[in-house]
């Protein structure tokens, strides 16, 4: 029933599932051992590079055309979005500045949890697991046998946390300057004198094209990771009815008890 007291919070009140800390985890046990698991290993690990440093290039990018905006007043992209410029503009600052306070916030957050070496704390918080991970394979590898363990109603779990998580950056960072994205490509589309709406090569010299395609990427990981909060959210209702409690809570007593 979903009324009744679930078994999870049972165990945390007779102290059956404890913190853990890596102070007390010789992590060196968790690396991979088969030849197989060290190659696939080394190569899943090199992925955290490419996504750590994919996100420095974004914020990067940002601040970028943050300058061209404030600075220069004018777009640093070849295509102009089809909504005024004197609102664009502050649409795209905006945003960026929210993103930057966005970030700011998780790293102060990220470094709390980083400092108390706690293992649930730092798996659930994005920054500090990186953070750890780029300190040593051996951290990579211990996540990934965390990550590795979960039943499915535990990766469901984790799935609407994780994309719970995302949802400020995704409303107040990402949606107003993709809505302009949008727009502006829908523009584009309707001007397409030929009428070959998929044909790249119809949209201009090789520059407006680039440009094109760009803002057609950015708006499809938008709209991917939209579709993904939308499905955590559909996928919560029924999960609240089985972990009977707070989510955050549930992530962190199934960490504590592998």
């Amino acid at each position: 029933m979903c009324c009744s007291a679930p078994k999870w919070k049972e165990e945390i009140k007779s102290n059956k599932v404890t913190d853990h800390k890596f102070d007390f985890v010789d992590l060196d046990e968790f690396k991979y051992t088969s030849a197989s698991g060290k190659i696939t290993g080394k190569i899943n690990y090199s992925f955290v590079f490419l996504v750590i440093l994919k996100s420095v290039l974004i914020y990067i990018a940002d601040i970028w055309t943050a300058g061209l905006l404030l600075i220069f007043d004018r777009w640093g992209s070849a295509i102009q979005p089809k909504i005024p410029f004197y609102v664009s503009k502050w649409i795209y600052i905006g945003c960026i500045f929210a993103s930057f306070l966005l970030l700011a916030w998780d790293i102060r957050k990220a470094k709390k949890i980083y400092d108390s070496r706690d293992i649930s704390y730092a798996f659930t918080n994005i920054i500090a697991y990186r953070a750890y991970t780029l300190k040593s394979y051996a951290h990579f590898c211990f996540f990934s046998k965390i990550n590795n363990s979960r039943k499915m109603v535990d990766k469901i779990a984790f799935f609407v946390f994780f994309a719970f998580k995302g949802w400020k950056r995704l409303v107040f960072a990402e949606a107003p300057r993709q809505a302009i994205n949008a727009i502006t490509l829908y523009y584009l589309i309707q001007l397409n004198k030929k009428k070959q709406y998929l044909d790249i090569s119809s949209y201009g010299d090789s520059v407006h094209r680039l440009a094109m395609a760009t803002m057609a990427f950015s708006l499809f990981l938008f709209i991917f990771s939209f579709i993904k909060s939308v499905a955590a959210v559909i996928l919560y209702i029924p999960l609240l009815c089985h972990i009977r409690g707070n989510l955050k809570e549930y992530c962190c007593f199934k960490i504590d008890k592998r």
